[in-house]
Order: C-alpha cells, then sequence, then structure tokens
C-alpha cells in the first residue's frame, strides 16, 4: 500500500511539472508576440539648464510657460565681488606706465653701448667698461620683455574675470518652453545642486513603440509610416527616426522611434497614440516636415496660449537630444506597457 501511494505522489509531481512547463511555454509565446503599439508623445528634446558658478539668484528673467531661445538669459547669479575685481584689472591692463620706463631704458643703454663700442677702436675706452654696458643692456632687455609679459597677463585677467562675470548668466541652451523653474529669487546655487531651469522642445514630438521584428524589418529611418493620434485614433503621417538594431531576447521586441511636426503646438506631450503600420492617411492628417520647425517669439507664445501644458508635463520623463543618446537609454518594454 506504501509503494503504491509512493507511485501516486510521484506521477503526480510528473504531471505538475509538465503542466507548469507547458504555461511556461505558452506565457512566453504570449508575451513575444504581444507587441507595445500604445504610447504617447515626448519632447523630442528637453534639457536642464545649470550654473557652472555658485551663489546666489538675484534676478529672475523668465516664469514657468515662458518661450525661450539658445542664449536667451534665464537668472543671474550675484556679480558684486566680480565687478569690483574687474574694474581693478581693467586699470592695470590699460597702465602702460612700467612698460614705458622699461622701453626708455632699454633705448638709453642701447644708444650707451654703440658709443663705448665706437671708442673702443680709437683706444678712448677699456674692454671692462664695454662688457659693463654691454650686460646693462642686456638686463635692459630682459626687464623689457618682463614688462611686456606683466602688461599681457594684465589683459588675460580681465578676460578671467569677464568670463566668470559671464558664467554667472544662466542663459537657455535650447530652443523651448521653461516647464519648471528649480531655483527662486534668494536662494543658494551650490555644485550639489546646480539646475535652475527645464527647458524642452516641442515644435516637433517623438513616440517610442516596440515592436516585433518583422515590423522592424519593414520600417527604414528616414521614411513615413502611419501613427494614430489621441483618443480618436486619428491617423496622422510620422517621421521614422530609429529603428534599433538589436532586439529584446525576452521580450522578442525592439524599439522604434518616430517624430511628428507641432510647429503651431496643437499636440500636447503626453498625448497617447497608436502604431497605425500600414494604414492610409487621409490628406490634412499630415504631421511631417523636411524643413527646420520655426519658432516663435516668447511674447507670442506666451500670449496666444502656446503653453506646452502643464508644469512637468507627461512623457518629459524619456526624452534625449539625439539618436545616439536615444539609443543610450532605453526603458523596458514592460515600462511601456
Amino acid at each position: 500500500m506504501l509503494k503504491g501511494k509512493c507511485f501516486v505522489f510521484r506521477k503526480t509531481i510528473v504531471v505538475l511539472v509538465i503542466v507548469t512547463a507547458a504555461q511556461v511555454a505558452d506565457a512566453q509565446q504570449v508575451k513575444r508576440s504581444r507587441r507595445i503599439t500604445r504610447s504617447f508623445t515626448e519632447p523630442v528634446t528637453q534639457s536642464i539648464a545649470a550654473s557652472p558658478e555658485i551663489g546666489i539668484i538675484v534676478d529672475a528673467s523668465v516664469k514657468e510657460g515662458d518661450h525661450v531661445r539658445v542664449g536667451d538669459t534665464l537668472a543671474r547669479i550675484n556679480q558684486r565681488v566680480l565687478r569690483k575685481s574687474l574694474i581693478i584689472a581693467e586699470a592695470r591692463a590699460k597702465s602702460t606706465a612700467r612698460l614705458d620706463a622699461a622701453t626708455s631704458r632699454l633705448n638709453l643703454l642701447k644708444s650707451q653701448l654703440e658709443a663705448v663700442q665706437a671708442l673702443i677702436d680709437g683706444g678712448h675706452t677699456n674692454k671692462f667698461e664695454v662688457e659693463q654696458t654691454q650686460a646693462e643692456y642686456e638686463n635692459a632687455i630682459a626687464e623689457y620683455r618682463t614688462a611686456v609679459d606683466e602688461h599681457e597677463l594684465n589683459q588675460l585677467e580681465v578676460d578671467r574675470i569677464r568670463a566668470q562675470v559671464e558664467d554667472r548668466i544662466i542663459r537657455s541652451p535650447i530652443d523651448g518652453f521653461v516647464t519648471e523653474i528649480h531655483k527662486r529669487l534668494g536662494e543658494n546655487v551650490s555644485n550639489n545642486d546646480p539646475q535652475y531651469a527645464t527647458i524642452v522642445k516641442v515644435d516637433e514630438l517623438k513616440i517610442r513603440f516596440y515592436l516585433e521584428t518583422a515590423s522592424l524589418n519593414q520600417s527604414r529611418p528616414g521614411t513615413l509610416t502611419t501613427i494614430l493620434l489621441g483618443p480618436e485614433r486619428t491617423p496622422t503621417q510620422a517621421l521614422i527616426t530609429y529603428v534599433s538594431p538589436i532586439i529584446d531576447p525576452d521580450s522578442g521586441l525592439g524599439r522604434l522611434d518616430v517624430k511628428i511636426d507641432n510647429r503651431d503646438y496643437r499636440i500636447k506631450s503626453g498625448t497617447i497614440c497608436y502604431w497605425g503600420g500600414d494604414k492610409k492617411v487621409p490628406r490634412g492628417n499630415v504631421a511631417v516636415s523636411d524643413s527646420p520647425p520655426g519658432i516663435r517669439d516668447r511674447s507670442q507664445a506666451t500670449g496666444q496660449g502656446t503653453d506646452p501644458g502643464t508644469r512637468q508635463p507627461a512623457g518629459v520623463t524619456h526624452v534625449f537630444s539625439d539618436q545616439q543618446s536615444n539609443s543610450a537609454r532605453q526603458p523596458t518594454p514592460a515600462a511601456r506597457r
């Protein structure tokens, strides 16, 4: 009877192992066949403007929602001490007194040396006097060179302080909208926390999908495809910008990035969208442009409702400036679902 129970137990174990293995295989097959065709729009570029210098924010030139261009002033850090140092350095750089004195002494000793050398042929002077005058002349040359070097160093000191003053002006690194201000007036910018403002560029939006090998093989960077935009799933053309050369071994999927034109800012970052595949696009729904997107000035952007959205718009988490940085950071397909 005991042997019979052992046999039944072993048989049950074998059946359970077989069933579990089948379930795992089915799950893996389902996982491999599941495309991630639901995604959302993201800014084509995001940047955090930071300061290389530490100090107190004394002037804030922008607010959240403002449109800025490359090089626009965002804020200033206290520069009072540097401004005073700059005045002193400029005064030293303008002074030529030491250089003028060295030049005058050099010309004098040169004339004396020429006169002594002319007298030696007639026997009116001795060799020691000539050598002494020659040594004084060479010393005058060295003093002149020192004065020239000091004058140049004073000018370089002016340039250095001006560069430090410039580093205390936080400027926008890209064209785009200010979505978040990290520091307020009177707050300190430190080496551990140098960020001042987050800026996103939304005149173009990018979208990321994870597709199976067959769809990736049919896609080429630089060609047009179709996406379904918004809850209404409006068919819209998009430009393929990146097709991953690798496939995730666990899911069997690879990354594909597209971008759409958004120069009128009608599409918000974070808008839901779906992979449309080979669906035809009706006329009037083309959202791709080969020409560089236009940019309006700050007053137009802020005065006509072109604010890109919330303080931290959806879709800002995974944003890269170019194709290389896109491939450097790849969220797992599970996160997309």
